[in-house]
């Protein structure tokens, strides 16, 4: 037995089982009870509602009930989608036929003249309006001179009642003022008399001030040398300050000319430093120098030795290339001395084979006129048969395009028709919406007689036209 393969252990049931299945005729009846029991059951099991199988349809139902209705609402989208596309292209369509139909001559003539029907509406309402307000502006004006009138007049006579106030004023005023100056004169003469006595007080109390101030500028002088001699002490002090500060700064300078002096003395040291490196490095530098050039000066000989044995070496070659040139010389002379003997060999040949030639050609030339002769018969005969094939096809071309003309006659007088009726009809159209604006501009109680004067314009250009063609 072969254990290579795979391999598998079952029970005794399951081997009975798998040759029941495989072997149907061998099924006991009790079995077959059984399946008919099994397949009563399952029948009477579908039309439980409350069983875990019908659960699942239910499921499965309710599932694809939702699809379709998701799949009717996103068809129903799309149809009202289509809908909506279709009727914005219907209105796209229109709306570039429209701007078609406007954009043409006379409808933009019409149109031209329908704008200056407007601007002449709006012109004699600019002028009514002109004059109503022309009228507003006289009235206002007159108004406004009669105002300026009475008020010129109730301005007089404000005037002449200010005036005979003003005099009343003045007369009451000279009373009053006779009156102040006698009461004047008698309060100077009592103040005259008061201020004699005033001034005997005043003159006392200035004496006692001027005594006074003397007293002040005493006490004064005495506090100014008090404090002079104050000052002279804190002066003094001062100087004492100032000259201890000044000690300071002569220090602090002599320590700054110190501390220069020994900057410089070594920058002069770093310089002499530098200055030494420098020496040592034009040194090293000429030694290097020197070196080169003696390696220079080496090499230069020795190029110039070799220069010299490459030029013996070259006069030796260019001698041994003479030499073989001189023996090349000698082969060719003596090729040319054998090339020679057989070119008179080949020019006797030649003269044998041309007089052969000559003498079959002899012979072709006469063939050939025998051949051309029958050739010329025969290509005179072709050239006829060739002739009247082309004098036919010139017969069927003519035919061929007379019915090419009748059939473009034909098709230019169905165009010419096909014209005719689409200028009908734009006509018509034309006169529809030329009427159906100037019904509306008549509504308005705008002026026809420019779009008038425009489709009588028309119609004369259009009767000329006819006339012309």
């Amino acid at each position: 037995m072969d254990q290579g393969g795979p391999c598998s252990v079952i029970s005794q049931n399951d081997l009975s089982r798998i040759r029941q299945t495989v072997n149907p005729m061998s099924i006991a009846p009790g079995h077959i009870e059984k399946e008919m029991l099994k397949t009563l059951s399952d029948e009477r099991a579908t039309k439980w509602p409350n069983t875990i199988e019908a659960q699942r349809a239910r499921k499965e139902r309710a599932r694809k009930e939702r699809l379709e209705q998701e799949e009717a609402e996103r068809c129903e989208v799309d149809r009202q989608e289509a809908l909506i596309k279709a009727e914005n292209r219907r209105l796209q369509i229109e709306r570039a036929n429209k701007m078609l139909y406007d954009d043409t001559d006379r409808v933009k003539s019409f149109h031209g003249k329908l704008l200056l029907s407007d601007v002449i509406q709006e012109r004699e309402k600019q002028i009514l309006y002109k004059q109503k307000l022309g009228q507003i502006t006289k009235k206002q004006e007159d108004d406004f001179h009669k105002s300026n009138v009475k008020a010129v007049e109730l301005a007089e006579e404000a005037e002449r009642r200010k005036l005979e106030d003003a005099r009343k004023r003045a007369f009451k005023q000279r009373d009053a003022q006779l009156t102040q100056l006698e009461e004047l004169k008698d309060r100077i003469i009592k103040e005259k008399l008061s201020d004699k006595a005033e001034g005997e007080l005043l003159k006392k109390k200035a004496q006692e001030a001027v005594d006074l101030l003397k007293q002040r500028e005493i006490e004064r002088r005495e506090n100014e040398q008090r404090m002079h001699s104050e000052t002279s002490k804190a002066n003094e002090a001062l100087q004492q300050i100032k000259a201890i500060e000044l000690q300071k700064e002569m220090e602090e300078e002599e320590r700054i000319v110190q501390f220069a002096k020994r900057k410089e003395q070594l920058a002069l040291e770093r310089k002499l430093r530098e200055e030494e490196r420098r020496a040592q490095k034009d040194v090293k530098r000429d030694r290097m120098v020197r070196v080169m050039e003696d390696d220079l000066r080496g090499r230069r000989d020795q190029s110039e030795r070799r220069a010299g044995v490459q030029a013996e070496e070259a006069l030796q070659k260019e001698n041994r290339a003479m030499e073989q040139v001189e023996q090349i010389r000698a082969v060719e002379r003596d090729a040319i001395a054998r090339s020679r003997a057989q070119q008179a060999q080949i020019k006797e040949m030649r003269r044998q084979r041309e007089t052969a030639d000559e003498k079959s050609m002899t012979l072709q030339v006469a063939a050939r006129g025998a051949a051309a002769v029958a050739e010329e018969e025969a290509e005179r005969v072709a050239q006829y048969v060739r002739n009247k094939n082309l004098q036919e096809a010139h017969i069927r071309q003519m035919g061929r395009k007379k019915e090419k003309a009748a059939f473009e006659r034909a098709r230019e007088n169905a165009e010419s028709e096909a014209t005719k009726l689409i200028l009908a009809e734009d006509d018509e159209l034309f006169k529809q919406y030329t009427a159906v604006c100037m019904d509306e501009w008549s509504k308005d109680g705008k002026t026809l007689k420019p779009m008038q004067i425009e489709l009588a314009k028309q119609r004369a250009n259009a009767l000329m036209g006819y006339t012309a063609g």
